[in-house]
């Protein structure tokens, strides 16, 4: 069963200065966490934080996808995705600096996840890591920004090693 949750709460450039968004994304966090697209607030969890704009505090600055690969196997319970949604967004926003392909991050991402990892994936859509890359829907986020805002769509997802396996024996 997948818990839903449906929040209004006021559009803000960062994400984590929704202070509604923040405790819920801290509420579904477990253990170490990577956050990818670390943005300038700190989440209260044990966080690794990586972004590209050398202004932000971050513990790293190098692009997503390179950071992920020169990782070591199985380092974290949990990872926060969190990029500029759109080329749009990211252009307004973010100077224009853009992540490449999102596809790429995330068929490396399980990789680094610990057996019974977690990604917290937030954007415009419900796709998120997906079963093909054995992660099971575990919980949805709304957040309604009111006004002509697009809502913000946050999916979590556990690896879902009994499905995987399944998948790989019937191949």
């Amino acid at each position: 069963m997948i818990e839903f949750t449906y929040i209004l709460q006021p559009a803000k450039r960062y994400t984590f200065e929704q202070p509604k968004v923040k405790k819920w994304v801290e509420k579904m966090c477990i253990g170490k966490v990577l956050n990818l697209f670390a943005g300038k607030v700190k989440l209260d969890v044990d966080e690794v934080r990586n972004d590209i704009d050398i202004f932000m505090p971050a513990d790293y600055h190098e692009d997503a996808y390179d950071f992920v690969c020169n990782l070591s196997d199985k380092s974290f319970d949990t990872v926060v995705l969190d990029p500029p949604y759109s080329l749009r967004k990211s252009r307004e926003k973010y100077e224009g600096r853009c992540i490449g392909s999102f596809t790429k991050i995330k068929d490396v991402l399980p990789r680094i996840l610990k057996d019974r990892g977690r990604v917290i994936t937030f954007g415009y859509d419900s796709v998120g890591m997906s079963k093909k890359r054995g992660f099971e829907k575990k919980a949805i986020l709304i957040v309604c920004h009111s006004g002509d805002h697009d809502d913000t769509i946050a999916i979590v997802e556990d690896k879902d090693l009994i499905g995987l396996c399944e998948e790989k024996q019937g191949e």
